[in-house]
């Protein structure tokens, strides 16, 4: 069997039970097997696929048929143009999650600062600590988060983009955790999900990624109100915090936020979304 046969195959397998871009995601996981970027599947359509291979291909696309998201079959996702390791233990970092990052560098490169302190709340992979290291050589972060092998993954994505050197990982619950020091900038993409909620997320989220991750609480705001409970220990005055937020929630975020003494504004996501709630200490 040659390449296109085999993601044609598999498209149509994906195609039928309701993956969106089934092409794209059969090619994708054609060139995750063959080791190859993915215009070479595309470009060498009559090449030959070895036994091995095909059934490599054959038991990822079952994988993917049955919910697994690919970033986790094929442990890769690409954020602010860096490609960082996932796996089922932290959350796959998304597209919208790159509104956060930006606005904050958007202020912390504008500061005139040999050192900037940041802190990253419920890191994940360490997409934004990672990143915000990357793009912005005067920070150095901190990234708190409750799991374990969530830590292990971004202390590896730390590692891969060099910047382990100025991100520092801690495992801790943020409920019962206070920092000896505030910040510059606090960012954090947090559970916002409300617990009745997550049951009717797609099965690719609900059956693969932590519940930890998602689970808001009764409203999906319990992190917020845990920011702005500690603000005044977790950020500098004339710092700011940057959170994103799920569809509906930036004005209560916004209230949250003022309701402790901060000045709230929204930034939209592509779509027109309420995405991020910044914060800053007047």
């Amino acid at each position: 069997m040659n390449l296109f046969e085999a993601v044609q195959n598999a498209a149509g397998i994906l195609k039928n039970k309701g993956i969106e871009n089934p092409v794209w995601e059969a090619g994708l996981l054609m060139s995750y097997v063959l080791k190859k970027d993915i215009s070479y599947v595309y470009t060498h359509h009559n090449c030959s696929l070895s036994p091995e291979n095909y059934e490599k291909y054959k038991d990822l696309v079952c994988l993917r048929a049955n919910g697994m998201p690919y970033q986790y079959i094929t442990q890769n996702q690409e954020f602010m143009s860096l490609d960082f390791f996932v796996n089922s233990g932290c959350l796959i970092p998304r597209p919208e999650t790159e509104i956060l990052v930006e606005a904050a560098l958007s202020v912390i490169l504008d500061k005139n600062s040999c050192k900037i302190r940041v802190l990253d709340i419920g890191t994940g992979s360490g997409a934004i600590a990672v990143s915000i290291a990357f793009y912005a050589v005067q920070t150095v972060v901190d990234a708190v988060d409750i799991s374990l092998e969530a830590i292990e993954t971004a202390k590896r994505n730390a590692k891969t983009h060099k910047v382990n050197n100025r991100v520092h990982f801690l495992q801790k619950d943020f409920f019962s955790w206070e920092p000896d020091l505030p910040y510059d900038i606090v960012l954090s993409n947090p559970p916002y999900i409300p617990s009745s909620e997550i049951s009717l997320l797609p099965v690719g989220i609900t059956g693969y990624e932590p519940a930890a991750a998602l689970d808001g609480g009764p409203d999906g705001l319990i992190f917020y109100r845990e920011i702005a409970k500690k603000i005044e220990k977790l950020l500098k005055p004339g710092g700011s915090v940057f959170v994103e937020t799920g569809a509906g929630q930036a004005r209560f975020v916004s209230d949250i936020f003022k309701s402790c003494g901060l000045s709230a504004s929204v930034y939209r996501d592509l779509a027109g979304t309420e995405r991020v709630v910044r914060g800053d200490m007047k």
